[in-house]
């Protein structure tokens, strides 16, 4: 039985990470420390620029740390190899992106089929899942369309369910309504929380929506290469 994992802690310590441009060092994030409590809903802000994506790369295991790690329970990112990493997060994360990223090629159910298949979920269960998902966001009867004959609320929900399907532990999200008007974007972050505080995932976000700000547990901002916690809702 495919179960989903129990959320984990979550550990910045001494987090670094720095770029060579030219001649010289950019300093992206600077000794970052900071725990994540398990089944929380965080939200990261701060200005353009100041890191934030780089900080969900460093998270996720996408990209390494110059120094420092990230923790997840007792398992250090940095210390995995890079197929382990990459196993790491095909199921235990799920990411929702600002431009969706989805698979222009295949249909919205193909698209959410694939990290099921990912994870060695096949057949009438997947799609059946599949179909469980697209009913539940409203999308029922768009399984057979390309993702640019729906709009972009519609992707956008396709790109939640493709997220939370496999059932990851920590959802990931990058700015999810920057590419959408108000009135979508406020729909599309009601579902984003609802979906995840039903299943007790964590979710760290990044946002400049004051209104998910409003109703994180945590507040975090990324400023000059540090992460503060800045306020909580709770």
């Amino acid at each position: 039985m495919h179960t989903a994992p129990k959320p984990p802690f979550i550990e910045l310590r001494d987090l670094t990470k720095t770029y060579h441009e030219g001649g010289s060092e950019r300093v992206v994030l600077q000794g970052v420390n900071a725990t994540f409590p398990a089944g929380q809903f965080l939200a990261v802000t701060g200005r353009s620029g100041s890191g934030k994506s780089t900080l969900l790369n460093l998270i996720s295991g996408i990209d390494l740390p110059t120094a420092g790690g990230v923790r997840f329970d007792e398992i250090w990112l940095h210390a995995l190899d890079d197929t382990q990493r990459t196993l790491f997060r095909r199921r235990y994360i799920g990411f929702v992106f600002q431009f969706y990223n989805l698979i222009p090629t295949l249909t919205v159910e193909e698209n959410l089929l694939l990290p099921l298949e990912l994870n060695g979920i096949t057949g009438h269960k997947a799609q059946t899942k599949a179909m469980a998902f697209l009913e539940r966001l409203g999308l029922d009867g768009r399984g057979s369309s390309f993702p640019d004959r729906l709009s972009g609320g519609e992707q956008q929900r396709v790109a939640i369910a493709r997220a939370l399907i496999h059932d990851p532990a920590v959802i990931l999200a990058d700015e999810p309504t920057g590419n959408l008007d108000l009135e979508t974007g406020r729909s599309v972050l009601n579902l984003l929380q609802e979906t995840v505080r039903e299943a007790a995932k964590t979710l760290i976000m990044v946002t400049h929506s004051q209104e998910m700000v409003a109703v994180a547990d945590r507040v975090y901002r990324l400023e000059q290469g540090l992460l503060t916690a800045s306020a909580s809702a709770s």
